[in-house]
């Protein structure tokens, strides 16, 4: 993928070299930042915007932008450890971006790690809610597989931007 080829990113890990971080810790940031703007392009190409480098992407990112990435990771069982540790990689860049003057603000800011447990407690009370409602329609109302099938997408849809604004119903 050309995206590990941009010059901010090679840039940025040289930075890391000359700071004495160490070769371990530089394979991890630059292994968290591809992971990223992997998912990212696909993310953007989805909305028929196609970037393919970093500044490109810049204009789309945003808080709300990183929030999702990081429901993202949660929703696909991504270990906590490894969802703090791209979001410090990813605050990292952002922070170097900054310094460099190619974004006017760190955009990591206000992006807050995953409380031990709350990703999962986030992803358990979700399945628990989807898989009552799959029940509730299959023992309560007649209707096709492909109609509950619908329904349950639509629920978990609506789940997934609930959780990306920050706000969970009350009792949830």
């Amino acid at each position: 993928m050309l995206i590990i080829k941009d010059i901010l990113i090679k840039k940025f890990l040289e930075n890391l070299h000359n700071e004495g971080k160490s070769a371990v810790s530089i394979k991890n940031y630059k292994s968290d930042i591809s992971h990223f703007l992997a998912w990212a392009v696909l993310k953007l190409k989805s909305f028929g915007n196609y970037a393919e480098s970093v500044v490109e992407m810049v204009p789309f990112v945003n808080r709300n932008f990183f929030n999702e990435y990081k429901y993202y990771m949660v929703k696909n069982n991504v270990k906590t450890k490894t969802v703090n540790r791209r979001l410090s990689s990813l605050r990292s860049f952002s922070h170097f971006l900054y310094s460099q003057h190619i974004i006017d603000g760190d955009f990591m800011q206000g992006i807050q790690n995953v409380g031990i447990g709350v990703a999962v407690n986030v992803q358990e009370k979700s399945k628990d809610i989807v898989n009552g409602f799959r029940e509730s329609l299959i023992k309560n109302e007649k209707i096709s597989d492909n109609t509950v099938k619908n329904y349950v997408s639509d629920v978990r849809s609506f789940l997934a931007w609930v959780n990306q604004k920050g706000e969970l119903p009350n009792g949830v």
